[in-house]
């Protein structure tokens, strides 16, 4: 399990600052995930996007489940930005990308049989000053979103699984679900099928409340019950994401285990009232000395301050407008600021003819990143989908 300091998506654990929601409230995050003690591969994918996040659990041999999991993820990505999100949105959005990972596995029989879970956790903001923000959830497959309230501890999406069909018939209990040597069989999931049912919630969202996502690699080797005690031992988010993964390998560890922690904050903060000033003592002359340094060290901290924004993040680019153009990673930004440009910092043996379309217009529309770390984690997801259209 991978530890790692930053913003945003595709590290294998990620510390995450706080995204404004509202006027009052803000959210932090925590992500890890892990390989597992038994699993060559992660096979999942998780997004932390401007106030969306998910969990993919890919399944698929000869590395089609790692595919589906990376496109849900990145696609999903790449329709929220800059998008209103609505609980319709986002339902939409898991369809459309359930018609692309089928149709993709049925370009090949290397890829049929390819598909993924994903449970998803959106932010709608409030219309007015009177209402409240409120999270928009949407499920399809096993992997799950949970609510610690209150000092309650409740699971909000419900598995699509046959295990889960017997504890709704009543056939077992939720304790022998959790040991049937059938738990792990799902029945419904992304790419399979040409269309699926999503299943969507809409809850307000309350200050104090703390949303947990993860794939069945948790859930299979830690009980509801230990999962909360964990998440409400008042740890960080990145502290009891990361503890929970480590509880998940103690215990067996036998699947890839993901798991994002998401702290919902009152963020008022009232700045202290600034000291009263008897400007009748001041002087003409004096007023202007400061007037005067003022505005020089408020413009050479402007040249700080644009010249560290220019050089901070990475994004893709093709190095070139060409079929076979190589996608490469650049730092700084997209434009020109004052006499600051990007640096190319690698290019890679990845061209655009071995893209599908939505992954060519993620690298024409310089998708960014945090880190160099996060960059290169899309990389690789962009070698494995481009490998199956070899």
């Amino acid at each position: 399990m991978w530890s790692h300091s930053g913003l945003l998506t595709f590290v294998s654990s990620d510390c995450g600052a706080l995204l404004p929601i509202g006027q009052s409230m803000q959210l932090t995050y925590g992500v890890a995930t892990d390989t597992g003690n038994v699993r060559a591969q992660n096979e999942d994918s998780f997004l932390i996007g401007d106030n969306i996040f998910a969990v993919a659990d890919g399944m698929g041999g000869h590395n089609a489940g790692e595919v589906a999991s990376a496109l849900a993820t990145s696609l999903l990505r790449e329709k929220s930005i800059g998008q209103q999100l609505t609980p319709e949105w986002l339902v939409a959005s898991i369809s459309d990308i359930n018609t692309t990972i089928h149709s993709s596995a049925a370009e090949d029989t290397g890829r049929r049989g390819m598909g993924t879970t994903l449970c998803a956790l959106g932010l709608v903001p409030p219309l007015d000053n009177e209402s409240v923000p409120q999270i928009s959830l949407a499920n399809v497959g096993d992997s799950r979103i949970y609510l610690a309230r209150a000092g309650q501890f409740r699971q909000l999406t419900v598995d699509h699984s046959y295990v889960q069909e017997l504890v709704s018939e009543g056939l077992i209990t939720e304790d022998e679900a959790h040991t049937h040597p059938r738990r792990n069989i799902v029945t419904r999931a992304l790419g399979i099928d040409e269309r699926v049912a999503v299943d969507s919630w809409l809850i307000p969202l309350v200050s104090g409340d703390r949303f947990v996502l993860c794939s069945d690699g948790l859930v299979d080797e830690v009980t509801k019950s230990d999962i909360a005690e964990v998440v409400q031992r008042g740890m960080p988010p990145q502290a009891t994401a990361a503890a929970l993964v480590a509880q998940a390998k103690r215990n067996g560890g036998r699947d890839n285990i993901t798991v994002i922690v998401i702290d919902a904050t009152d963020g008022t903060h009232v700045a202290p009232a600034a000291p009263e000033v008897n400007t009748a003592t001041s002087t003409r002359s004096v007023r202007k000395t400061w007037f005067v340094v003022a505005a020089i060290v408020l413009a050479l901290g402007g040249l700080v301050l644009i010249g560290r924004n220019a050089r901070s993040g990475y994004f893709l680019e093709f190095d070139n407008s060409s079929r076979t153009a190589a996608v490469c990673i650049s730092r700084g930004s997209t434009d020109r600021v004052l006499w600051l440009m990007p640096t190319r910092e690698q290019c890679f043996d990845l061209t655009r003819n071995k893209l599908i379309e939505p992954l060519q217009r993620q690298v024409d529309e310089h998708l960014r990143f945090a880190t160099r770390e996060d960059a290169l984690r899309y990389i690789a997801a962009l070698k494995r989908v481009s490998a199956l259209n070899d």
